[in-house]
């Protein structure tokens, strides 16, 4: 299939443990300078591509990204597969490698189609959530684990963000274009991040979580970004809710 984005993995400290290559084909490992003896030692024929060693946090690693390749599909280093959530009870859920690289770039090509700039998939991978007469979303929230954005997006991200970029890009995305395209009846299957080893994890805490909220809500608005009112399922008391007015 013609590629249509390049499918990469901003990856720090992990080398030994970038589950996400098992789980699309042809995806490339984006990593800081300092550490590409490392990953190449660990991931051999995969391709790595270097950003300057200067570039600290992953909002900053994001832009360089969507700078460098233009249009691009990023993914979380702690990637396990992509399933279909339009399942019925015991039927198989994983998507083979290079399926999921072909439906990362058939998702584009609708977005491109449809006169979006940024694409992604489910954020729940519970069958009962699936709406099998609203299979695709214009709207909503572009979850950072697993998102795209098409070159010519006019898309960024702030410097000053750090543990929330798929928040600020949804946001930033919502001013620019009024609408996203996301296909749920696909979701990527990740592990436990909050707590893994390297990665933002080095970075992530609850000062950082709420600073990030304030940042957002300063630049956005309280009516987009907004505390999450069901406590007892928060991990931490700044996970947030996105809204937008459309």
């Amino acid at each position: 299939m013609k590629e249509i984005v390049k499918v990469v993995i901003p990856s720090h400290k992990r080398w030994d443990r970038v589950a996400t290559i098992c789980a699309v084909d042809k995806a490339i490992l984006c990593v800081e300078e300092a550490q590409k003896v490392a990953y190449e030692a660990c991931n051999p024929n995969v391709e790595i591509v270097c950003h300057p060693n200067e570039i600290k946090g992953l909002a900053a690693k994001r832009d360089w990204i969507i700078g460098h390749f233009g249009s691009v599909f990023m993914l979380d280093d702690d990637i396990e597969s992509l399933k279909r959530v339009y399942t019925e009870k015991g039927e198989e859920t994983e998507i083979d490698p290079e399926t999921a690289y072909d439906i990362i770039q058939c998702t584009a090509l609708a977005c491109k189609a449809a006169g979006f700039f940024g694409f992604g998939f489910s954020t729940s991978p519970t069958p009962l959530h699936f709406d099998s007469l609203n299979p695709i979303r214009l709207t909503g929230y572009l979850t950072g684990c697993a998102h795209g954005v098409l070159k010519g997006s006019k898309l960024w991200y702030s410097p000053d963000i750090v543990c929330n970029e798929d928040y600020w890009i949804s946001c930033l995305n919502a001013y620019h274009h009024r609408g996203v395209y996301k296909d749920l009846r696909f979701y990527w299957q990740q592990r436990e991040t909050f707590v893994n080893r390297g990665g933002l994890a080095e970075f992530r805490n609850t000062e950082a979580e709420e600073a990030d909220f304030k940042l957002l809500q300063t630049v956005f608005g309280k009516d987009v970004v907004s505390l999450r009112k069901n406590q007892k399922r928060m991990k931490h008391p700044f996970q947030k809710h996105f809204k937008t007015p459309f």
